[in-house]
């Protein structure tokens, strides 16, 4: 089973019940134990909170404005399996690229990237902790800090596929203070 941990915030309903129906659909074999955390002050936060909550063998943090697409577990299991991190394709609502192990680059399934957008580790990874950092901004950066760390490097896994609506409602306007927390935290990029 995948624990699927989504934070979300008031406003943002019809983001999160699109977020939920799409991981209800595109699943198929694959249970899921969906965790919604509501109004935490950070997305830090919310995926320290639902990681402490998930019962999975896998635990997968996602935001209320992404949308999965059919089969997108399979290739980041299959990652995970062999002792990497998989880093998705992202597509913007018009379906254009957003990301796919850098911004607005296509790069190749299995090259190494430095960023872990909409993490997915395995129960034994998360049980070794550190994994989340209290903040908004960089939470996926401290993801891929936290498997440098560990000797698990991230990888490009482009069938591990999602849409990105961006959306606005509730935004925190914090990216510059995050990233100084991010920094004095020993994160690096």
């Amino acid at each position: 089973m995948i624990s699927v941990v989504i934070p979300t915030i008031r406003g943002r309903e019809h983001h999160l019940r699109r977020c939920v129906d799409a991981y209800r659909t595109t699943a198929e074999e694959m249970p899921v134990e969906l965790i919604e955390i509501h109004n935490r002050p950070t997305c830090g936060e919310a995926w320290a909170e639902g990681g402490a909550q998930a019962t999975g063998d896998y635990i997968h943090f996602s935001a209320d404005d992404l949308e999965p697409h059919p089969g997108w577990w399979k290739p980041a299991i299959e990652c995970v399996k062999t002792g990497k991190l998989p880093c998705p394709r992202i597509l913007k609502p018009d379906g254009t690229l957003e990301s796919c192990g850098q911004w607005g680059t296509e790069m190749e399934d299995g090259v190494e990237t430095n960023i872990a957008r909409i993490p997915l580790l395995s129960r034994a990874q998360w049980e070794q902790g550190g994994w989340t950092i209290d903040q908004h901004y960089y939470t996926d950066n401290w993801v891929w800090h936290r498997g440098q760390e560990l000797g698990y490097p991230t990888v490009v896994c482009r069938d591990y596929l999602f849409t990105h609506y961006y959306a606005a409602e509730g935004r925190l306007e914090t990216i510059d203070d995050d990233w100084q927390l991010y920094v004095e935290a020993g994160g690096q990029f």
